[in-house]
C-alpha cells in the first residue's frame, strides 16, 4: 500500500472509532444508523471503507491543513468534491494573496508576476526581491504585446548620441538620453473575500482535527459550513478573524471566556510562504450564547481592548481516548460559567 493510501486508511480509522464513542452519547442518534462510518466534516455525508478508493464517484481525500504550500501537513479527510469546491478554489486565492502582500511590501523572497510601463507601454514580466533583499525585474517581451513590447524596448534602451567634444564642447556630457517615465504595476489575481473565507476554513478544520467528531455536535456550526462550501455568499458577517498578534503559547485552540459577547472558540495558526510567517486567529462560535452573534459582536468593535480573557486547550490526543470524546463540549461549559476564574489574557499589542 502506498504510503499516501496508509495515510488515508489511518485517518479513517481513527475518525471512525472517534465517531462511534460520539454515538454512543445517549442523547446523540443517527437516522438511519450506521456503523464504521466517516462523516465529512464540512458536507456532513456519511462514507465508508469503501469509499477510501479513488475509483468511486466522490472519494474520501486526505486535507492538508493548512495547505501544503503555506507549511500544512495532512491531518483529516474531507469528500473530493469539498476538498475541489472549498479547497482548491479558497487556497489559490489565500495563497496568492499573500504572496502578494510580500511582493508589495518588497520583502526578501518573494516574486510576483508584473507589468512594466514606459510612456504608456507595456511589457510583462516578473519582479523578484531575492534573500539579500536585491530587487531583480526580469522582462518578458515574448509573453507581452508584440507592438507595444518593441515601443517598450525602444523607449527603454534607446541608440544614444555621442557627440565629438571637439565640434561639441558644450554637450561634452549630454548623451543624448532622455530618462523614460518608467512604472510597475504588480498582477493581482487573487480575491480578496475567497482569502478570508480559506482562513475560516483553515480554523475550522484544525479545530475538527484537534477535537474530533464531537466538536462537531454544535449548531451554531452550521452557518460557518455553509460560508466554507459557498464563499462568494455574504453568509456570515465581514469579518470573522482578530488583527492582531497573540502570544506564541497560545497558538492552537482558545476559549474566549471573557467578555460575554465574544466567547466563542479562538483557532490560532501559523500560515508560512518564502517571505515569512504569520500568525492568524479565527474565531468559531461555541455551542451556547452568544453563538453567531460573537461575529456581530466583533465587526462592531474590532479593538483591541475587546479580548478579556481566554482559556487555552492543551494539545493532547484527544481522538484516541473515549474519556476525550466531548473534550470541546467540557471546556466549554467549564470555562464560560460565571464562576469560572480565567487564567490566561492575552498580552495588549500595546505591552
Amino acid at each position: 500500500m502506498a504510503k499516501g493510501n496508509k495515510r488515508k486508511k489511518a485517518l479513517f480509522n481513527l475518525f471512525s472509532q472517534n465517531l462511534e464513542w460520539v454515538k454512543q452519547h445517549p442523547s446523540i442518534a443517527f437516522k438511519p444508523d450506521f456503523s464504521h462510518g466517516y462523516i465529512c466534516p464540512l458536507c456532513f455525508d456519511v462514507f465508508f471503507d469503501k469509499d477510501l478508493s479513488s475509483v468511486v464517484k466522490n472519494p474520501l481525500t486526505v486535507e492538508d491543513i493548512p495547505p501544503v504550500s503555506l507549511g500544512g501537513k495532512p491531518i483529516a479527510l474531507t469528500c473530493k468534491n469539498c476538498n475541489s469546491k472549498s479547497g482548491h478554489k479558497l487556497d489559490v486565492h489565500l495563497l496568492n494573496r499573500l504572496l502578494e502582500i510580500d511582493s508589495h511590501s518588497f520583502l526578501p523572497n518573494s516574486k510576483t508576476k508584473a507589468k512594466f510601463e514606459v510612456n504608456g507601454n507595456t511589457v510583462n514580466g516578473t519582479f523578484e526581491v531575492d534573500d539579500s533583499g536585491v530587487v531583480k525585474m526580469n522582462l518578458l517581451p515574448s509573453h507581452s504585446n508584440p507592438v507595444q513590447a518593441e515601443r517598450f524596448m525602444s523607449d527603454m534602451f534607446p541608440p544614444r548620441t555621442i557627440y565629438n567634444p571637439l565640434f561639441y564642447p558644450e554637450k561634452m556630457f549630454d548623451n543624448g538620453y532622455e530618462s523614460p517615465t518608467f512604472n510597475v504595476k504588480f498582477n493581482e489575481t487573487s480575491n480578496e473575500r475567497r482569502a478570508q473565507v480559506a482562513l475560516l476554513r483553515i480554523g475550522y478544520l484544525i479545530a475538527f482535527a484537534v477535537l474530533g467528531n464531537g466538536f462537531l455536535i454544535n449548531g451554531n456550526l452550521f452557518k460557518v459550513r455553509e460560508q466554507i462550501l459557498k464563499p462568494d455568499e455574504q453568509i456570515l458577517p465581514e469579518v470573522f478573524w482578530v488583527n492582531r498578534e497573540f502570544p506564541e503559547e497560545t497558538e492552537g485552540i482558545n476559549i474566549v471566556t471573557l467578555p460575554k459577547e465574544l466567547r466563542c472558540f479562538l483557532v490560532i495558526f501559523r500560515l508560512k510562504t518564502p517571505s515569512q510567517s504569520r500568525q492568524f486567529a479565527v474565531i468559531l462560535p461555541g455551542p451556547s450564547e452568544p453563538g453567531l452573534q460573537v461575529y456581530d459582536f466583533l465587526n462592531e468593535e474590532r479593538t483591541v481592548e475587546t479580548f478579556g480573557w481566554m482559556e487555552h486547550i492543551n494539545t493532547r490526543d484527544f481522538l484516541r481516548r473515549k474519556e476525550h470524546t466531548f473534550t470541546s463540549h467540557w471546556c466549554w461549559q467549564e470555562y464560560t460559567k460565571d464562576s469560572y476564574r480565567p487564567r490566561v489574557r492575552p498580552a495588549s499589542d500595546n505591552a
